[in-house]
């Protein structure tokens, strides 16, 4: 009995010294889980648990999509646009999720662009679009040629333009040339979310198996390096881009209609579904044998893992738009709230990195 409650006693003081070591950041390098280097086994848990998964979901969800508004255009009533949205957004929705991946397949024939091309500063994707429909010449729409037009009429943010306007029953009903274009755009995001699953399944993840200087990657490790400036650059960009952009100083200074897919209500969803993405690349052992935050010491994974949590529990609260938080009470204040806890984010990341055998090198947000 004395044996058992001194043992008791002894494991709590090694527990409360393991947990002083940890926030002083001191814990010996004999209780530290070392990162793993195994950077293949790291890669090739990331795309057959990650990568392809969520791209097979956006390749599905865009097939629904694409039938979807064919419906509408079939029959242009208010359930069939009311299902078209609805469409849009699962589309949406699995897009979102794998976003954040901008490199491999996705930039092949300018798919990334041609999918969503957004930020559009100038509102270029807008007036082509008026002006495509204007036109409203048929062969235009032909499979071959539409591929060639503008990127800013060939994705989301011009479908949502064409499906989320206040008139688009009746415009629809009006204008069968417009409907047609609809049409055509759903198609070609089906078939561009088609080409980057199949890509990934039948080229690139062999591309990430045998990564060596004799390929597109020059090692496994370098493989590992893209996966990580996935994670890390997608945090500031959504930081920077998707909110401190549109929030402004004040609510009276937003500018809710430069926020991603403003017109369908659902700027601060997709964040919500970015974020969730990013946690889910980071360590989702759920449909991961080994996880990217396997390349970082524990303690680094665990600030991580606490700023996640963090964001997540401010974040789920918030309605969908930037419109209806800022009609709440401290909506602003929230939106503020939520830039620190990315910045905050980005910040723990690149501590972490720095603890690691990885260099990042140039990223795409040098220079911004």
């Amino acid at each position: 009995m004395v044996y058992n409650e001194n043992r008791s006693q002894l494991e709590c003081r090694i527990m409360k010294n393991i947990l002083s070591f940890l926030v002083l950041g001191l814990l010996p390098g004999w209780l530290i889980a070392q990162p793993s280097e195994n950077w293949t086994e790291v890669n090739l848990s990331i795309t057959d648990g990650q990568i392809i998964p969520r791209y097979t979901a956006f390749e599905s969800s865009s097939a629904g999509l694409a039938a979807a508004v064919q419906a509408l255009c079939q029959a242009t009533n208010a359930m069939n646009l009311e299902n078209a949205r609805n469409s849009f957004h699962a589309s949406m929705d699995a897009w979102q999720q794998i976003q954040h991946v901008q490199f491999g397949p996705i930039t092949y024939f300018n798919w990334n662009f041609r999918l969503h091309y957004w930020p559009d500063e100038k509102g270029t994707g807008p007036r082509q679009l008026d002006e495509l429909i204007a036109a409203g010449n048929e062969e235009v729409l032909q499979r071959d040629n539409f591929s060639r037009e503008s990127v800013g009429v060939q994705g989301f943010p011009a479908l949502e333009r064409l499906l989320f306007d206040d008139e688009s029953l009746l415009a629809f009903r009006e204008d069968r040339y417009r409907c047609q274009a609809a049409q055509t755009i759903a198609l070609n995001i089906s078939e561009i979310a088609s080409g980057v699953r199949q890509r990934w399944a039948d080229e690139f993840r062999t591309t990430i198996a045998n990564a060596d200087e004799r390929g597109f990657f020059e090692s496994a490790e370098d493989a590992t390096i893209d996966f990580l400036k996935a994670q890390v650059e997608s945090v500031r960009r959504i930081q920077q881009q998707k909110l401190e952009e549109v929030i402004g100083e004040s609510a009276a200074r937003a500018r809710v209609r430069r926020a991603e897919s403003w017109r369908s209500g659902r700027s601060l969803r997709n964040i919500k579904l970015n974020v969730m993405a990013l946690k889910s690349l980071f360590n989702d052992s759920e449909s991961q044998s080994i996880e990217l935050s396997e390349v970082f010491q524990t303690e680094d994974i665990t600030v991580i893992n606490e700023v996640f949590a963090q964001l997540n529990s401010a974040l789920t609260p918030l309605p969908d738009s930037f419109e209806a938080v800022l009609m709440e009470e401290q909506g602003h204040e929230k939106l503020l709230q939520i830039a620190a806890h990315l910045d905050a984010l980005f910040e723990a990341f690149e501590a972490g990195l720095k603890n690691t055998a990885l260099y990042l090198g140039f990223t795409s947000l040098d220079g911004d």
